[in-house]
């Protein structure tokens, strides 16, 4: 094969399109070299360079969140007997049951079976459930399930569940605690800062290392004096050595700007965040509110319904490290009249540090107004990781807000049908990774957003990185690019795939230079595939994350189709992710379809994963009426979860595409026709 042609095709001043002919070769970005490690930088332009982004996630990914099954409180059980209808509310047996758990040494796991459970917050509270103690695991039966469902419309600044401790003294960007001046500047991607004093710090000191946004930093961003009410770039950091000779802290993670004396720089010790907490398997739907006043401003108008859901929020977790959200849905309540799953937002990830949220799925809010409403996935922390999950029809499906969010990484997620961008939002969330971001009717930006905000929004980020962006289909608002970058400093676009593949890199006065665009060949051929996966596998010495040509479908996520319905999910040690659906078939001919939404066109292999036993039947997929692969004999005579690859798939649109499982028949060791679905896998050919 020879080396591939390409060219960027200049639509207008900084608009540019992928594009290529069919001969094709692998490439690398000039930013990373197959030699990279961290500190690298591009020959002859010190200032362009790519943040370690590995530490994103729970552990860091030295781990992966665990599937507990030590003390599972189920609260239909004595001594809570919840109601599991609807009914009736039953938010205080099951906050019971979450401070009954964490009462405990080691904490424990509330367990939701199947049905429904109704809560509201309580007079005074601004929640309805609160996990307040570590080790706490909110866990439901699958996302098609357990609905967790909130009755309560007037839900201004509320939430349906909230994950964070009561002590409020735990604080990122506290302008009054005792703190310590650092006696040299730190520089960006520093893990060593020098202090006046080591006295008190010790090997695993959770410290916030933090300096001002001055009035000389606030015109250096080109904000003028505008930013100086801010509180500025701050690290929630662990000490892992402490050197008393020289005065040197280590830091567990790379600072992702530098911070200078000049403008206070500092460290502090503070209480420790809850951690090991997780929410599991369940799906939150809130009742819609049914007051007239959805205008873009109404949330400002008492009376209104704007003003009644304002700044709502399905899931908050707020100073939390090392926690979880895991296999978690929006659903539309049957009360609700309109196609609406939550009142206004949907997760939010607030001072928190190292969450994995995985195999989500978040739709539809109601109101979709200004004010910070109908934002779906809110990252305004530090090094977490969302990835394999789904956002539909927010006013901001994704955004970053605020400066102390960073290191934070988006990986293979599908992002569609937004009624404005995901975007970076607000005040210089510096130094985060959006990776195999697939777009459908979407934007993603990073841009100058000077003229919104009370105080100016500004300069939204630096030094983050858009790789190998998947475009679907552009968004139908305002001009055909799914990607815009005008970061301040530097930023990076490299690599870009898919039958939309338009980047605006139009700069303006407080943005310049242009960001760095790397698009001339296509990002199905760029090396890695994933800036992400291939720095975890970089740091750690091994493969912890699956590869970015692969989309995952979580069985017990994926309401099947097909009717009736006979399947169940189960939840238990050994599936994936904790949770496995059964077909519960018991004849030849019976048949469980599920709906899948592929993100790009061509061709796939289909890989499934079941839990074969001596109960299971044999099956045949088929794709679309078109069979894939032949029969599979699911009969084990041990309990085994089995991965097999059935064949291929071609798509030709992005469709809904049906994939039928029939059962044909059984062993004849077998006592059963069942099958027992964990995931079905698409790998990008």
């Amino acid at each position: 094969m020879g080396a591939r042609k390409g060219w960027q095709g200049l639509l207008g001043a900084g608009l540019i399109m992928a594009v290529g002919v069919a001969e094709a070769a692998p490439w690398r970005s000039v930013l990373y070299p197959s030699t990279w490690t961290p500190g690298y930088s591009q020959p002859g332009n010190p200032s362009r360079f790519l943040h370690d982004f590995s530490y994103a996630g729970y552990q860091m990914r030295q781990a992966e969140p665990p599937f507990r099954t030590d003390r599972v409180l189920d609260v239909t059980q004595a001594p809570y007997f919840a109601d599991n209808t609807g009914a009736s509310d039953v938010t205080a047996v099951l906050q019971q049951a979450l401070d009954d758990a964490g009462a405990v040494a080691g904490g424990g796991v509330v367990y939701l079976p199947r049905g429904t459970y109704r809560v509201a917050p309580p007079s005074g509270k601004p929640y309805a459930l609160l996990i307040r103690y570590s080790n706490v695991v909110l866990r439901g039966q699958g996302a098609t399930s357990t609905f967790l469902y909130n009755s309560a419309t007037d839900m201004r600044s509320k939430r349906v569940v909230q994950v964070g401790p009561r002590d409020t003294t735990v604080s990122w960007t506290s302008a009054s605690t005792a703190s310590v001046a650092l006696t040299q500047d730190a520089p960006n991607q520093a893990t060593r800062v020098q202090v006046a004093s080591v006295s008190g710090y010790t090997v695993g000191t959770w410290v916030v290392v933090r300096a001002d946004l001055t009035a000389t930093r606030s015109a250096e961003l080109n904000m003028g004096t505008e930013w100086t009410s801010l509180p500025g770039p701050s690290f929630y950091r662990r000490v892992v050595a402490v050197d008393a000779a020289t005065r040197m802290l280590t830091l567990d993670i790379p600072l992702r700007q530098g911070l200078l004396m000049r403008d206070n720089a500092r460290v502090y010790r503070v209480p420790a965040h809850l951690s090991e907490v997780g929410v599991e398997h369940l799906a939150i739907g809130m009742r819609e509110n049914p007051t007239p006043g959805l205008a873009e401003e109404d949330y400002t108008v008492p009376g209104t319904g704007a003003y009644q859901v304002h700044e709502s929020t399905a899931l908050l977790m707020n100073h939390v490290v090392d926690g979880w959200v895991r296999g978690v849905g929006s659903y539309r309540p049957p009360s609700n009249t309109q196609d609406v799953h939550v009142l206004s937002n949907g997760i939010d990830l607030n001072y928190a540090r190292n969450i994995t949220v995985e195999g989500c799925e978040i739709d539809k809010p109601q109101y979709k107004g200004g004010g910070g409403n109908g934002y779906l996935y809110s990252i305004r922390g530090s090094d977490s990781l969302v990835k394999d999950s789904v956002a539909y029809g927010g006013r901001h499906n994704f955004d970053f807000r605020s400066m102390h969010t960073t290191g934070n990484v988006l990986f293979n997620n599908r992002v569609s049908n937004g009624e404005k961008v995901s975007d970076f939002h607000m005040h210089l969330s510096a130094a985060n990774l959006v990776d195999n971001t697939t777009l459908y009717l979407e934007r993603f930006e990073a841009a100058d957003r000077s003229p919104y905000g009370t105080t100016s929004h500004g300069v939204t980020t630096t030094e983050s990185v858009f790789w190998n962006t998947n475009g679907a289909k552009p968004p139908p608002y305002g001009g055909n690019s799914v990607v815009r970058s005008q970061q301040y400093g530097q930023g990076y676009v490299i690599g870009m795939r898919g039958s939309a593949t338009e980047v605006n890199a139009v700069v303006t006065t407080k943005t310049a230079p242009a960001d760095l665009v790397e698009v001339a060949q296509s990002g199905n051929e760029l090396v890695p595939q994933s800036l992400y996966v291939d720095q975890v596998q970089k740091r750690l010495g091994r493969a912890v994350e699956h590869d970015a040509r692969v989309l995952v479908y979580q069985a017990e996520n994926l309401k099947p189709t097909s009717t009736p319905d006979p399947s169940s999910t189960g939840v238990e040690a050994g599936p994936e992710l904790g949770g496995v659906r059964y077909h519960n078939t018991n004849a030849v001919g019976a048949k469980v379809t599920y709906t899948l939404y592929p993100r790009t066109v061509g061709t796939f292999a289909v890989r499934v994963r079941t839990k074969r036993n001596n109960g299971r039947g044999q099956y045949r997929l088929d794709v679309n009426g078109v069979a894939v692969g032949g029969t599979r004999d699911e009969y084990s005579a041990t309990t085994q979860f089995v991965e097999v690859e059935l064949g291929t798939v071609t798509f030709t649109d992005l469709e809904p595409q049906a994939f039928t499982f029939t059962t044909v028949g059984k062993n004849a060791a077998s006592t059963g026709y069942n099958v027992a679905l964990d995931v079905i896998r698409l790998v990008r050919q």
